[in-house]
Parts: C-alpha cells; sequence; structure tokens
C-alpha cells in the first residue's frame, strides 16, 4: 500500500538511520524510494547574502551525497529510487515535492542537523506534520548517552508489529481503518484500539453519566474489535480517563508499542486548523514511532 515513499535527508545521521526501515517498508508494498535534499538558500549563505556560486557549490554537494543515497538503496535493497534537489523552505519544498511524486508515505525523524538535547520534535518534521495531506511517519530514536555522538538506535527493531490506535470515533479518526485494512496482517502481533475519555469534559458529568458514556465507547470499541479481527488481526482495547495526549503515550509506554497510528484530527477539529491539537500533542512527545493519516 505504501507504493511510493518520500524520505527527505539532511544526510544526518538520523536520516542515515531511516534507510533501515526499508525492508519493513517493503513487506507493506513500497516499489519505489524517493529521496529529497532541500537547500535553504539563507542558511546555505550563512545570512550574509544570497550568492549563487554558495548555492550551486551546496547543490553539487548534495547531489553526489544523494546519489550516494540512492546507489546504496538500489544495489541493496533491489528497489527503484531516484533523488530531487530543491532550493527553498525546507518543510514547503518536502510536502510539495510529495504532492509531485504522488508519494503514499513521507518517513523522516524528529531530529536531523540542529540536534537539541531539549529538543522535542524537530521543526521540519513539526511543520510538515502539519501542513501535509499525505501519510507521514515520524521515526523515533533512543540514544546510549546524553550527546549527539552517542549510539542511535530505534525504539523498536520492527516497524509495525504493536500497533497502538487512538480513537475517539470521528469519522477523522476512523480513517486509520482503511490503512489497516488494506496492511498485510502478516508480522503484525497486535492492535490495540484505544479510547480516552477525556479528563476536561467529564469532569462536569455526574458518576452515572460517565458510567453511561464508558458503556455506550466499550461497545463502540467492541465493534472496532470486531472488525478488525475480521481483517485477521488480534485485538485488544483500551479505555480510559484521562488526558488524550498523555494518555496514549502512557499506553504506548505500557504495551511497548512499536507504532502509534492516528489521525490527523479528531472529533474537535477546527475548520481552519492544519493538524488535530491531540496528534500534534501527542508527535510533540511522542515516545514510540508515530505514524499520522490526514
Amino acid at each position: 500500500m505504501f507504493s511510493t515513499v518520500l524520505f527527505p535527508t539532511d544526510f544526518s545521521r538520523h536520516a542515515d538511520k531511516i534507510l533501515e526501515c526499508i525492508p519493513d517498508l517493503q513487506r507493506y508494498g513500497m516499489k519505489e524510494a524517493v529521496f529529497v535534499h532541500v537547500i535553504n538558500p539563507m542558511k546555505a549563505a550563512q545570512w550574509i547574502s544570497v550568492d549563487e556560486q554558495i548555492i550551486e557549490k551546496a547543490e553539487r554537494e548534495a547531489r553526489k551525497s544523494i546519489d550516494d543515497v540512492v546507489t546504496h538503496v538500489m544495489s541493496l535493497h533491489g528497489i527503484m529510487a531516484r533523488q530531487r534537489i530543491e532550493i527553498g523552505v525546507i518543510y514547503q519544498e518536502i510536502v510539495r515535492v510529495a504532492y509531485e511524486e504522488q508519494a503514499s508515505l513521507i518517513i523522516m525523524g524528529s531530529h536531523g542537523h540542529g540536534f537539541v538535547r531539549t529538543a522535542l520534535l524537530g521543526s521540519v518534521a513539526q511543520n510538515v506534520l502539519r501542513t501535509t495531506g499525505i501519510p507521514l511517519i515520524i521515526e523515533k530514536f533512543t540514544y546510549q548517552a546524553s550527546d549527539e555522538s552517542a549510539s542511535l538506535e530505534f525504539v523498536s527493531d520492527t516497524m509495525f508489529s504493536r500497533i497502538l490506535f487512538p480513537t475517539d470515533f470521528s469519522e477523522n479518526s476512523l480513517a486509520v481503518l482503511k490503512v489497516l485494512r488494506e496492511m498485510n496482517s502478516v508480522g503484525i502481533e497486535t492492535i490495540y484500539v484505544a479510547h480516552i475519555q477525556d479528563a476536561d469534559r467529564f469532569q462536569y458529568f455526574s458518576t452515572e453519566k460517565r458510567q453511561e458514556f464508558d458503556q455506550i465507547d466499550s461497545e463502540r470499541l467492541s465493534r472496532l474489535k470486531q472488525k478488525i479481527e475480521f481483517w485477521g488481526y488480534t485485538t485488544k482495547t483500551i479505555l480510559r480517563d484521562g488526558y488524550p495526549a498523555q494518555e496514549i503515550n502512557r499506553i504506548a509506554e505500557d504495551e511497548n508499542v512499536s507504532m502509534i497510528i492516528m489521525g490527523s484530527h479528531g472529533r474537535s477539529v477546527v475548520k481552519d486548523a492544519l493538524v488535530g491539537s491531540v496528534a500534534e500533542s501527542v508527535a510533540l512527545r511522542h515516545v514510540r514511532p508515530l505514524m499520522i493519516i490526514p
């Protein structure tokens, strides 16, 4: 289902590490990889002047690096791979290229160059998250020490072995079902379907009313479980009270999931919002790889 995957790269360790996800993506239909590197002209010129020679030099160096990546991927994984070098605002160019290449998925890490220990989500990944209408995976890395030179590892050995699917039962959040249905169940051990009773709303209800909502949502979860199990998956349901973003990340840790998959908007979607508040809140502090479905 992920036939064409876009890999934005800044040639950092984080971007190189993501290449190790290719076998998992091939298992779910990837036939072609498109690598894009974006040169920010202001950064290339170090904020002094946008000198044409400086841009040309940056482009030559980037083309050599990205050609090496493409050659490596084609020889190692036996798939088609292409490259794009663009100049402009990084996240805008990534989104534009994704549409032009008809990518079915964008995959990137939380950080690249400009690694900051206290940063929770790289600004480029965050802006792509806010503006793309194409499914996006934001990978999660761990460090064996506290500095940038530490060993870089994935949180999980496989991308889709244990999936957490949070839902508020809205049409937007249930867009994830289409993805799950099209995925091959082979290699997926468990799908956890979770609903969080929002503490901000629940505090105004009586005990009886809360119990009523719990009963209704337990039945909704049960119906979703039956549907997903019909597609061949082992499924477990979770119903909790709390603050959705916090609880989603907590469940991801408790159940040791390998991927959180959620819709970009839920029931509280605002007309002019580019990404739902819960989805972005989860992304800002995601403890596991995160896939957002527009």
